[in-house]
Order: structure tokens, then C-alpha cells, then sequence
């Protein structure tokens, strides 16, 4: 290939990422999280219709073939940094505008979704690959046991026909436990730290995948009738419970032009 046929090539690649670019800016600005990669790549790209030479149809041939042998879609390209984008990254885009919604509606994701979910953030930083924590589901007639057992734990008493309804502010809630091994070069505190970074990770993914949650916890979320509920080891900790639901759609229709300022990242940095 010439000089001159390269830099044209290169040229015509530059423009269709800016046009992709261009269209998961308007799907962010719409508002559209979670399904947008989906949506995506649904619609056509930018070369779909570009007239191609016969050298570029074979080899337009070969990645089709290539393409359909691969059991999952491609994702992006990390092999290379990438100019930073808060808009258009779906990654640094879904960090910037998470938000903890208190009011949730009544649709969840079903098990094997969130089984999905939480593979995908087992790729949380972890020490020796511990993997020092899990998720307990509760759903239904559960969420009137933790009630009963957060009002034991407060030492509540309450009338006959009244129940604790904390519990109920979501239709699903997610137990996180922090769940130390034993290793010598690992101490606990590393591995609660590991926890943590897998229910934040769990958190984030739910967001992007288009579902509201809210992270709770509070001074009797490891009492012992709580404790005595989840059927925690001495060693574990509860570290709360990510309250799950679909995000009200009043909500959702000012996300796109939510104006909460992101703090100073000054106020986070020094040097030794």
C-alpha cells in the first residue's frame, strides 16, 4: 500500500470513530444508560454503506467469517490508553453520573442476571485472588425476617400486625459479606477492603445495566440476631445491603440534566 493509500485509509478510520464517537455521546446525553451498547451496535455503522474495493470486500469477507466464530461480541480496545472522554467512555461515564436512588420501583433483575453481574466484578483488585466475599439474595417473605431480626437486634417492640418496613423500600436486596481466608501475607483488613470494592464494582455494574440501588447498612447490621440471620462465620462481616430496583421514571428523565457538581479532585491528592 502507497503512502498517500495509507494516510487515506487512516483517514477514513479516523472519521468513522468520530462518528461512533459521536453516537454514544447522543446516546449518554439522551440519558439511555445500561442498553446502549446494545442499541449500538444494532444500528448500522458509519462504513456499512462506504463503496469498497474487491481487496476490501475479501477482506471484509474474512473478518465477517472470523467475527461469527467468536462465541462473545468484541468489547474495546484496551490493548492502548485512550484519550479520556467522561461522555463518550461508557466506563468513565457510568462513574461519573452514578447516583444512589432511595425510592425504587417494583422490577428487579432475575438471578441469572445478577449471577452475570457478579461474574463480570470478580475481576475486583484482590490480593492472592482470595475472592474474600459474597452476596446473599433476599427477596419476598425474607425481607420481613431481616426486619424482625433488625428489630430484635434494636430491641423494638412493636403492635400486633406491625412489621419493621425498612426491609421493604426494594423488592430485592443484596447482602454483602466480607468473608476473610486465612493467608498470612493477606491481612483482614486488605481483604474487607476487597469486599468493599466488589459491592461498589456491583453497585456501578447494576447502574449501568440500567437498575437503581442504594447501599444500607447502619448500627445493628451486625448485631447478633442479624448476624444469626445471614448465617455468618465468626470471621465474616455484614457489610450492608445493595437495595435494588428499577429507577422511577421521574427520575430517570432528570438524570440527563442533573447538575450535582463532581468534588474538586484537589481535595483527594498530595505527594509524599
Amino acid at each position: 500500500m502507497s503512502k498517500k493509500a495509507g494516510k487515506k485509509r487512516r483517514q477514513k478510520d479516523v472519521g468513522a470513530c468520530d462518528v461512533t464517537r459521536d453516537r454514544v455521546r447522543a446516546h449518554f446525553l439522551d440519558g439511555q444508560t445500561g442498553p446502549w451498547a446494545r442499541k449500538l451496535g444494532a444500528e448500522p455503522s458509519a462504513t456499512d454503506s462506504a463503496p469498497s474495493t474487491d481487496a476490501e470486500a475479501s477482506a471484509s469477507s474474512s473478518s465477517e467469517t472470523a467475527a461469527s466464530a467468536a462465541s462473545r461480541p468484541v468489547g474495546p480496545d484496551y490493548s492502548v490508553p485512550s484519550s479520556i472522554d467522561i461522555v463518550a467512555d461508557p466506563v468513565l461515564h457510568a462513574i461519573s453520573t452514578r447516583r444512589s436512588i432511595s425510592k425504587l420501583g417494583p422490577e428487579t433483575p432475575n438471578d441469572a442476571d445478577l449471577r452475570e453481574l457478579i461474574h463480570a466484578v470478580s475481576s475486583v483488585a484482590d490480593h492472592k485472588g482470595l475472592k474474600p466475599w459474597r452476596f446473599i439474595i433476599i427477596r419476598g417473605h425474607d425481607r420481613n425476617r431481616l426486619g424482625e431480626a433488625l428489630d430484635e437486634a434494636g430491641n423494638v417492640q412493636r403492635k400486633t400486625g406491625e412489621i419493621n418496613e425498612k426491609p421493604l423500600r426494594a423488592e430485592l436486596l443484596l447482602a454483602l459479606v466480607a468473608s476473610p481466608q486465612d493467608n498470612p501475607k493477606v491481612p483482614e483488613w486488605e481483604q474487607h477492603a476487597t469486599a468493599a470494592g466488589a459491592g461498589h464494582l456491583l453497585e456501578l455494574a447494576l447502574w449501568q445495566a440500567g437498575w437503581g440501588v442504594m447501599w444500607r447498612s447502619g448500627n445493628l447490621t451486625n448485631e447478633p440476631a442479624v448476624r444469626r440471620l445471614h448465617r455468618l462465620k465468626e470471621s465474616e462481616l455484614l457489610m450492608g445491603w445493595l437495595y435494588i430496583g428499577a429507577v422511577p421514571e421521574r427520575y430517570r428523565q432528570r438524570l440527563p440534566n442533573s447538575t450535582r457538581p463532581l468534588p474538586d479532585p484537589e481535595q483527594f491528592l498530595d505527594t509524599l
